[in-house]
């Protein structure tokens, strides 16, 4: 059962793929505050898997992942496998209808980047990349989870707002915001 309604925008998608893309040809390896790094492709799969349905998700995912992977000087392969997997799941808990910016995505975006960034950070720390099993996870995974998130709200906010994405029943007074027809 598709919730979206035909306000769904192809071409706003593609020109959040474009900037996600180029920032973080230009502006990522530029970016590292508190041992944490900026991920644009990571808050892009996550902000993306939460409008799309499972099988879009997973091609998102993977071709983000990918692209991190072949434009940072981690391994080839980790960070596609682990936001094939996490859009997945993204997409399948959100049944896309949690695109825009609500609390809602922003709560299940925040999540779902933590989750990738202290999995990465293990993932490092097994792999023998990382030497410091504290400094990867809280190091480098906490701080770069900040950075991811607040990238990710962005992207967010110009996904566009959530009310309009929602479905046919949905309500808008202020206040009252539910998926369920009221009764007068």
């Amino acid at each position: 059962m598709q919730l979206r309604e035909s306000s769904y925008s192809p071409s706003r998608y593609r020109a959040l793929a474009v900037v996600a893309v180029l920032l973080q040809i230009a502006l990522a390896p530029q970016i590292s505050i508190a041992g944490g790094t900026v991920n644009f492709m990571l808050a892009l799969a996550i902000v993306l898997s939460l409008t799309f349905e499972p099988h879009s998700a997973v091609f998102i995912g993977f071709f983000s992942g990918l692209f991190f992977d072949l434009t940072s000087s981690a391994p080839v392969g980790l960070m596609s496998l682990l936001l094939t997997v996490t859009s997945f799941g993204v997409s399948s808990a959100a049944h896309g209808a949690l695109g825009g910016f609500t609390r809602e995505s922003v709560r299940f975006a925040v999540i779902a980047i933590m989750a990738v960034n202290l999995l990465y950070g293990l993932c490092l720390f097994l792999m023998g990349v990382q030497t410091d099993l504290i400094w990867a996870l809280f190091g480098h995974g906490i701080a770069s989870t900040v950075l991811d998130a607040l990238v990710a709200v962005l992207f967010l906010m110009a996904s566009g707002s959530g009310s309009s994405q929602r479905g046919f029943s949905a309500r808008t007074r202020p206040g009252r915001n539910t998926r369920y027809k009221v009764l007068k």
